[in-house]
């Protein structure tokens, strides 16, 4: 590996990092809201929808993201393209990405209101709170503080996943993209995807490191172990 070339790949690749925190931070704000939506309908609303809920949750869970970037972007824009409406990559790659992250931060959240003791619900119940009391300021506080470890999780693995949307050629390219550039332009394929794994790594390190800061800050007293964050 030829450091000189290395060293041009990283500082080359370093541009696509707007890009790449856009698609990841934009797919989160949709993932979280969605998925909220989803954990809503499937503990309060009446059946069928929290079947279609899980349906959905299942559906984006079983298929591949890469199938599903390619169905957002070719397959409904495409259909869209026939209206007059054209979908351009970076959006497509932030609604695929954040279709997919609503599924698992729903399940997130599902099993973080499911951690919250039963004796809670006694307790409110026998103050006669309503079951939307109950939710709103017993069980959703402490559910967020048990899911923030788990959020902050997938907001790391949506910056890895947030390089699929290359395939797509997403404008202005990403990490993933410009290192695609600077191979081709250089044949320096090893050095380029090389300084592409480095930036990945160093944000990724990044995050984590402030995810177990949050994570400690708002931790619920007896949640937080010695030695486990």
């Amino acid at each position: 590996m030829a450091f000189e070339n290395y060293l041009e790949a990283l500082w080359y690749v370093v541009g696509g990092i707007p890009t790449t925190m856009s698609l990841a931070l934009l797919s989160f704000a949709i993932g979280l809201a969605l998925g909220s939506i989803l954990l809503l309908v499937r503990f309060f609303l009446p059946k069928p929808l929290p079947w279609l809920a899980s349906a959905y949750v299942e559906a984006f869970r079983g298929t591949p993201l890469l199938v599903q970037i390619f169905i957002v972007y070719f397959g409904v824009g495409g259909y869209l393209k026939g209206y007059g409406i054209n979908i351009d990559p970076f959006t497509a790659g932030v609604i695929a990405l954040g279709l997919n992250s609503a599924a698992y931060q729903a399940e997130i959240f599902r099993s973080a209101v499911q951690a919250i003791p039963v004796e809670q619900y006694l307790t409110a119940e026998a103050y006669a709170f309503t079951k939307t009391q109950t939710f709103r300021y017993i069980i959703l506080p402490q559910a967020l503080r048990i899911a923030l470890p788990a959020l902050m999780n997938e907001l790391v693995l949506l910056i890895k996943d947030s390089s699929l949307v290359a395939v797509i050629g997403v404008t202005p390219p990403d990490i993933f993209r410009r290192a695609d550039y600077y191979s081709a332009s250089k044949f320096a394929y090893f050095e380029a995807y090389m300084a592409a794994a480095t930036v990945y790594f160093l944000i990724c390190y990044a995050m984590v490191k402030i995810s177990h800061y949050i994570e400690r800050k708002y931790a619920i007293p007896g949640y937080l172990r010695r030695g486990i964050i």
